[in-house]
């Protein structure tokens, strides 16, 4: 049986599938890399031109650099894709077509020619749905850690990870909370943009840890911190559907946390504290009072967020 050729579009080079793992790009080491595992019936490229032997095109996050030049290309190989009667996926991880952004026009332009869209949230799909009448199915971010088993807090340490783009969302949340945080530590682990944004802007005294993002940076930092934060904002249209790896990898890390209560969290919301609530003032106290519903999680949340998992729906789809 020939095996089904599957390529993914995406910004950038890409010359084997290490560097697919270990992209800076979230939705390329949690999405991309992940359709790929444990694949029998498949091959797979990666880049920005699509190969003669292609059966499923996936349109990937487009990037910003050299736009312009990037979207046409792009266009142009989904629709011969669409006329050649090749299946064509959209894997639709932000929320452009809600708001006028550099890419609101491409998405709106390509949608003619797809056959299935992928988002990574249910309220990313029912979003989604108001633009696009065609079968829309939810695969999850998969999460890069196992879990950790509790451990009690003992100390007044935070923990805050993310990309630069939600580093303004951090800076809010210490200036609108320094009397309740001014006694703990704040331990960050963003990329070096991140890092240099938030030492530039903020204006509140901390003790303050900052670290390159890397998985292994991230398990460490965890081990000697108390409560994980994830601020964010949920009347922002960017975070309307946004997908849920930060809060997962959060209760998988085996962290009691405070967290925006986004849209697309409302199902866990058993499981963390949210960050507009009283409640938060007496987990900063202690954290504790967070470990039955964290075991909870780890037992049944993360799960459902397993690559093992997660590449068998990729897969089903590319099959179909």
């Amino acid at each position: 049986m020939n095996k089904k050729h599957i390529h993914w579009l995406l910004p950038g080079c890409f010359n084997d599938i290490q560097t697919v793992k270990n992209h800076i790009l979230a939705s390329i080491r949690l999405r991309t890399y992940v359709s790929t595992l444990n694949s029998k019936n498949f091959t797979f490229t990666f880049g920005e031109n699509m190969p003669i032997e292609t059966d499923v095109l996936v349109i990937g996050k487009i990037g910003d650099f050299d736009l312009k030049k990037r979207s046409l290309n792009w266009f142009n190989q989904i629709k011969l894709a669409s006329i050649s009667k090749r299946k064509v996926i959209l894997d639709y991880t932000d929320n452009h077509l809600m708001m006028n952004s550099p890419f609101t026009n491409f998405y709106k332009a390509i949608l003619p020619y797809v056959s299935t869209v992928i988002t990574p949230s249910e309220k990313m799909s029912y979003l989604f749905s108001n633009f696009w009448k065609g079968q829309i199915i939810t695969i999850y971010d998969s999460i890069e850690i196992e879990n950790i088993p509790w451990r009690d807090k003992t100390g007044k340490k935070l923990l805050w990870f993310g990309h630069a783009t939600n580093i303004n969302y951090l800076l809010d949340f210490v200036q609108n909370n320094y009397s309740l945080i001014k006694n703990h530590s704040l331990n960050i682990i963003s990329n070096q943009n991140g890092i240099d944004y938030f030492m530039k802007h903020n204006n509140n005294k901390l003790d303050l840890k900052t670290r390159l993002w890397s998985k292994d940076a991230l398990i460490e930092e965890s081990l000697s911190c108390d409560i994980c934060i994830i601020p964010s904002n949920k009347e922002s249209i960017r975070k309307q559907g946004a997908g849920h790896n930060r809060l997962i990898t959060a209760f998988a890390l085996g962290m009691p946390t405070i967290a925006t209560s986004l849209p697309s969290y409302s199902r866990f919301k058993d499981y963390f504290v949210d960050i507009e609530s009283k409640e938060k003032i007496k987990i900063l106290d202690n954290p504790n009072v967070l470990k039955p519903s964290l075991i909870q999680a780890q037992k049944n949340i993360v799960p459902l967020f397993k690559d093992k998992t997660l590449c068998k729906k990729w897969q089903k789809i590319f099959n179909f």
